[in-house]
């Protein structure tokens, strides 16, 4: 079955940087040609790491870069956890017609319990794409419809903890034509 929803790590999985101060964002290969076959396109970016928690990136510089990423993509939209323990979440959502809109989830009620659990491999990022596809487009996110990509075990970690299934992103990168999205 072909995924309706792909939800997408950012950097080593869409674009070639670990470093989300990267300005260049080299898009890897096949990321472009996989998006277009999916109806709907969301991104996930932040984890638990030893670089990303030793410093706290600028949350408007993140969402600048991302919006220059979502303009060459079909990403509707990018959830992201700048801060050190995961303590934050900020959704840039796009809508045809209106721009970009960016959101910090961190500060609505509903997501308390996830507060320093918004990085993979935790799924807080996860519940707030879930509701956010789910009031913006009216889409549900599930095992049957949606597969997260990624390129770490922190991205497949979170995808099965949140219940939906996970394809490493090297099967993307790589320019077979045998390799599908579907699981």
């Amino acid at each position: 079955m072909k995924p309706k929803i792909l939800i997408w790590d950012n950097d080593g999985t869409v674009t070639g940087s670990k470093n989300p101060n990267d300005p260049s964002k080299v898009i890897l290969s096949g990321v472009e040609k996989a998006m277009r076959e999916a109806e709907f396109n969301f991104m996930i970016s932040g984890f638990k790491s030893p670089e990303s928690e030793a410093q706290d990136f600028d949350p408007e510089k993140v969402a600048s870069n991302l919006k220059d990423l979502m303009t060459k993509l079909p990403i509707k939209v990018a959830a992201f956890s700048p801060l050190i323990g995961g303590i934050s979440c900020y959704v840039l959502i796009l809508k045809p017609g209106e721009g970009f809109f960016l959101k910090k989830a961190h500060e609505d009620p509903r997501y308390h319990d996830y507060i320093g659990h918004f990085k993979k491999p935790d799924i807080g990022m996860f519940v707030v794409i879930r509701d956010i596809a789910l009031e913006e487009f009216g889409l549900i996110l599930d095992e049957k419809n949606s597969l997260m990509i990624g390129d770490s075990w922190q991205d497949e970690a979170a995808a099965k903890s949140f219940g939906i299934p996970f394809k490493e992103a090297r099967l993307i990168h790589q320019k077979l034509s045998k390799v599908k999205l579907t699981y």
